[in-house]
């Protein structure tokens, strides 16, 4: 029965609703680590309460799990009873009357622009990995791309001229988006250098690793962690800092949120609404600018 759900569930957000493999994978875990929860107990999945829900998140939350990893078990237990009472497998949704855990979203971490240009500055562009991926990084920071975003670029998807860029984004969501003069140099120079010498297999990915493959998520992560740790930055370098900091510091410099979620492709502005946060240093600046009596 567990398996049955799943697997149908799985395809369906697979193949019908475009989601990528990883997020599929991801509402897999969390239902099976549930439906093995109801099984350990003797509760057959298609006649759940919401006492049930309740007491496997709640059980969940002792065991250790943080709020925002309950928060999305429930998402995922919600999705599960919708997708079962669509096909007509139950008239029953026991998470109807259930509320998602409120969380208190923390602002990503970011880098200033001198730690930007510090880590943008270790890769050594007469090299050809070295010029392979300090491209990268500047298009990461130039764009906003999600690491899996830049790993999926093609050649074709760079349009000179116009100095834009098509990104597949989320459930193949595709959008276009500018990069800035650093990276139409560094991107021109790639292709007509680096990725000459790199391309083996005739692969149509932008990025390449040495054997003339595409470059993966988990090797372009490896890349960046070398020189996050050969700058010296003491902050936590994780794979999207660079799209943080370019969030962060549009938003800073007087952009449009409206402008910024459309960038980093956010289907949700309340996506983007954490990077409206302000250092306190900014704010200090910002109180004894225009408070009145600070200015007299």
């Amino acid at each position: 029965m567990k398996e049955t759900f799943l697997l149908r569930f799985t395809d369906y957000l697979y193949l019908e609703k475009g989601l990528s493999l990883n997020t599929v994978k991801s509402y897999g875990s969390d239902l099976s680590l549930f439906l093995s929860y109801l099984e350990s107990r003797g509760v057959d999945p298609l006649s759940v309460r919401s006492d049930h829900i309740v007491d496997y998140l709640s059980f969940c939350s002792r065991t250790g799990q943080s709020g925002r990893t309950v928060s999305r078990y429930m998402s995922s237990i919600r999705a599960l009873f919708r997708f079962l009472i669509n096909e007509g497998i139950t008239d029953t949704d026991p998470t109807g009357g259930l509320t998602r855990p409120k969380l208190v979203r923390n602002p990503p971490e970011y880098l200033t622009l001198e730690e930007v240009e510090m880590l943008l500055g270790m890769p050594d562009e007469k090299t050809v990995l070295g010029l392979r991926d300090k491209t990268i990084m500047e298009l990461l920071y130039s764009c906003g791309l999600r690491i899996s975003e830049v790993v999926g670029l093609q050649v074709g998807s760079v349009n000179f001229r116009e100095g834009l860029i098509l990104v597949q984004g989320k459930g193949k969501k595709e959008r276009i988006v500018p990069f800035g003069k650093r990276a139409k140099r560094l991107l021109s120079l790639y292709l007509d250098t680096a990725r000459v010498t790199l391309q083996k297999r005739g692969s149509a990915s932008l990025f390449l690793n040495f054997r003339g493959e595409a470059l993966s998520r988990k090797g372009l992560w490896k890349m960046i962690n070398v020189y996050a740790k050969r700058s010296g930055i003491k902050k936590h370098i994780k794979p999207h800092i660079l799209r943080h900091s370019f969030a962060t510091h549009l938003i800073q410099n007087g952009a449009d949120l409206r402008i910024v979620q459309e960038l980093l492709g956010h289907s949700d502005i309340s996506t983007t609404q954490i990077y409206t946060h302000l250092d306190r240093g900014t704010l200090i600046d910002m109180h004894r600018k225009y408070h009145p009596l600070e200015r007299r």
